[in-house]
C-alpha cells in the first residue's frame, strides 16, 4: 500500500489538493480543502482512514455518498449532481456558484460541509475507515484508445488480452463500446463505436491519435475491492468518488455504468494483490492474445516497494512472452515507474500515458512515451513512439 501519510502531514495534502481541483475547475472542493487544512477535528476524522487511502478523496467521497443517498442537509444544496441523481432541475435547487445567502463560496460551502460532519460523525467515520477511493475516469479512455490501437497495430494481428489493473468497476474496459470525438486543429474526427450513450470528447493538442478499431480476445479486471455496478450502493459509492463541480463527469459516468449493466462484453473481475494475481492469471492468457497490462492513477496509491515489485513483475513476464504496458500516472506519485522524457527532453507534464513494451527476445525494458494527457482525459498531447529510453 502508499506509504502513510502521517496526521501531521494532513494540511499540507489537503492544501496541495486544493490548489490542484481549483486549477481543473473544481472551486467546491477547493475551498472545502482548504478549510479542512485548518480544521483539527476534520484532520484527526481523515486520519482514522488506512494508510493508503489518507488522502483528501476519501472523506469527500464519504460526505458525497450520504449526500447522494438522501441525507438531509443544507449542504446538498451545493452539490449539482445530488440534484442530478434525483432527476431536480439543477438551477432549481443548487446553491449559486459563487455564493450562498452572500457567503463566499470558500467559506459558505466549508461551513456547511463541517456542520455535516459533525451532524453524521459516526457514519462518516465507519466509512472512511473501510472504503477505498475507487474512480472509473472513463474519459481516460480518450488516452486508452489510441495506446491500445498503438499496441493492436504492432501485435502482427494478435487479439488484445487486456488485463486493467486497479480495474474499481472496470468501466475502462469497455472502452471500444464508447464513442469518441477528438478536436484536432480545425476538424474533428468521431471513433469508436457510433451511436453509443458514452460520447467522449478530447481536444488533442499536438499529433493524430490512432484510433483504429481493436480486436480483443479477453477482458480482465484486477482490484483489491472490486466494485460490481449491478449493486446500488457500490455504484453509488463510485459516483460519490466524482467531484460535484464536474456534473459532466458525473454524467459520464453514470452512463458508463448503465452501459456496462446491459452489456454483452464479457469481463472478468479478480479480487487481489496486483502481483499475485498478475502470476495466476498470466499463465491462463493464451498465446495467440497479446497481454496488453493497462492502469491509470493506481500505481499512485503504491508505495515505493510495491512499484518497483509491480515492475519486476512485469519484467518477469516478459521473459516468458511479449507483453505491453500501459498506464497513466503522475509521475512525480511514481518514481519507480520507466517514466521516459517528452520529446522535447522537458518532462515537466504532470501526466503521461507510457507505452512499455517487452518480450523473451528483449532482456531490458524499453518505455515510450505515447502522450501526455488531462488527468480526465480532456485534452491529449500524441506524441506516438518517439522519446525512447528507460
Amino acid at each position: 500500500m502508499r506509504e502513510q501519510t502521517s496526521r501531521e502531514a494532513l494540511p499540507e495534502e489537503f492544501r496541495r489538493f486544493a490548489r490542484g481541483v481549483e486549477r481543473d475547475g473544481a472551486p467546491r472542493y477547493a475551498g472545502i480543502c482548504r478549510g479542512i487544512a485548518t480544521d483539527p477535528w476534520l484532520l484527526d476524522l481523515v486520519a482514522q482512514a488506512p494508510p493508503d487511502q489518507r488522502r483528501p478523496n476519501i472523506i469527500l467521497a464519504a460526505v458525497h455518498y450520504l449526500l447522494l443517498g438522501g441525507a438531509d442537509h443544507p449542504l446538498a444544496a451545493w452539490y449539482p449532481t445530488v440534484a442530478a441523481l434525483h432527476g431536480q432541475p439543477v438551477g432549481a435547487t443548487c446553491a449559486p456558484f459563487d455564493d450562498v445567502d452572500g457567503a463566499p463560496l470558500a467559506d459558505g460551502i466549508f461551513t456547511a460541509f463541517a456542520s455535516f460532519c459533525r451532524a453524521h460523525r459516526d457514519e462518516l467515520a465507519l466509512l472512511i475507515a473501510t472504503r477505498a477511493t475507487q474512480t472509473n475516469e472513463v474519459g481516460r479512455c480518450t488516452a486508452l484508445l489510441p495506446a491500445l490501437s498503438t499496441v493492436a497495430k504492432r501485435s502482427n494481428g494478435a487479439p488484445l488480452a487486456v488485463v486493467d489493473l486497479g480495474t474499481s468497476a472496470a468501466l475502462n474496459l469497455h472502452f471500444d463500446e464508447y464513442a469518441y470525438r477528438y478536436a484536432m486543429h480545425d476538424a474533428t474526427r468521431d471513433a469508436g463505436r457510433a451511436g453509443s450513450r458514452v460520447m467522449l470528447h478530447c481536444d488533442v493538442i499536438d499529433g493524430e491519435p490512432p484510433t483504429a478499431p481493436v480486436a480483443v480476445a479477453r477482458r480482465i479486471g484486477v482490484d483489491r475491492s472490486p466494485v460490481d455496478v449491478r449493486d446500488d450502493d457500490s455504484a453509488r459509492w463510485l459516483l460519490a468518488c466524482q467531484w460535484p463541480d464536474h456534473l459532466d463527469r458525473f454524467s459520464l459516468a453514470r452512463d458508463a455504468i448503465a452501459l456496462a449493466r446491459s452489456s454483452d462484453q464479457p469481463v472478468e473481475m479478480v479480487e487481489g494483490d496486483l502481483v499475485e494475481s498478475l502470476r495466476r492469471l498470466v499463465p491462463t492468457v493464451p498465446d495467440h492474445a497479446h497481454l496488453c497490462l493497462v492502469h491509470t492513477w493506481v500505481a499512485a496509491y503504491l508505495a515505493p516497494d510495491e512499484q518497483r515489485a509491480l515492475r519486476a513483475e512485469i519484467a518477469a513476464i516478459a521473459t516468458t512472452r511479449p507483453v505491453s504496458w500501459l498506464f497513466a500516472e503522475a509521475p512525480y506519485e511514481v518514481p519507480e515507474l520507466p517514466l521516459p522524457l517528452s520529446p522535447d527532453g522537458s518532462g515537466k507534464s504532470p501526466t503521461a500515458v507510457v507505452l512499455v513494451e517487452d518480450g523473451p527476445d528483449a532482456p531490458a525494458p524499453s518505455a515510450s512515451r505515447l502522450a501526455d494527457m488531462h488527468s480526465h482525459g480532456r485534452w491529449l498531447r500524441w506524441f506516438g513512439l518517439v522519446g525512447q529510453g528507460r
